[in-house]
């Protein structure tokens, strides 16, 4: 469907009785589509090429994780009843359930992520915390958690992850933006040919967000500079004197 929508090859389709849409504008809108689309590739990535997205995504050594187990998108986890005392103040009354984008559970931890697009939505202190309190409070919780806030992060990030971390101490928190995402993908060295596939849809589906292939770093440039000194033969300028 990813590669029909790109070629222009879907069709149409019209949403709440209104006007005709193409399939890459509705795309485009929904960031649900963005989420099951480039995390669903991911699942498909071999073993080792898993470990090198994550590792190099999250800062860390992710050995001690285990193999892959599954992925879950938008599970719903259910508040206890009665809530904690100390979640009290951040609960209204009809609340039921929260509901993470997805869940990813390896072996030994699970990767809880909580995406908001390029474009629009920002990621709020409330909903981490009601992920994290009814994630843990189910019964299929892993003991060790790592979260994940990807997109539209606030300057207020870091306090956020502190603040939670004295209520949840077993969670390691990390946050990043799409286009973190998008180098990743493009700069890790992808051994296996279908790790390349994969990582090529990722890459088109990222585009259709308008996070596209990053500039050259700056390293590179000055590397040339060093390796091409400028002339210091002016003579070209006095002949046209």
């Amino acid at each position: 469907m990813l590669n029909a929508i790109l070629e222009g090859k879907a069709g149409r389709i019209m949403l709440d009785g209104g006007e005709p849409q193409s399939w890459r504008t509705v795309f485009q809108s929904y960031e649900d589509l963005l989420t099951a689309a480039i995390w669903s590739r991911v699942s498909y990535l071999s073993p080792s090429a898993m470990d090198q997205f994550f590792s190099a995504m999250l800062g860390i050594n992710r050995d001690s994780w285990g193999k892959f187990e599954s992925i879950t998108f938008w599970p719903k986890y259910v508040f206890p009843d009665p809530a904690d005392e100390k979640m009290q103040p951040f609960l209204s009354g009809d609340e039921r359930f929260a509901e993470p984008d997805l869940v990813i559970a390896f072996e030994h931890t699970a990767l809880i992520i909580e995406v908001k697009p390029p474009a629009g939505g920002r990621q709020y202190l409330q909903q981490w915390r009601k992920e994290l309190y009814t994630y843990l409070a189910d019964d299929n919780a892993k003991d060790s958690v790592h979260f994940l806030a990807l997109g539209n992060l606030p300057a207020t990030a870091e306090n956020w992850f502190q603040e939670l971390k004295t209520q949840f101490p077993q969670v390691e928190f990390h946050g990043t933006e799409w286009r973190r995402v998008r180098e990743v993908f493009q700069y890790t060295e992808w051994e296996a040919p279908q790790d390349k596939r994969i990582v090529a849809d990722c890459l088109k589906a990222l585009a259709l967000y308008g996070i596209r292939e990053p500039l050259l770093p700056w390293q590179r440039f000055h590397q040339f500079m060093a390796d091409t000194p400028l002339s210091n033969n002016f003579s070209f300028l006095k002949e046209q004197q």
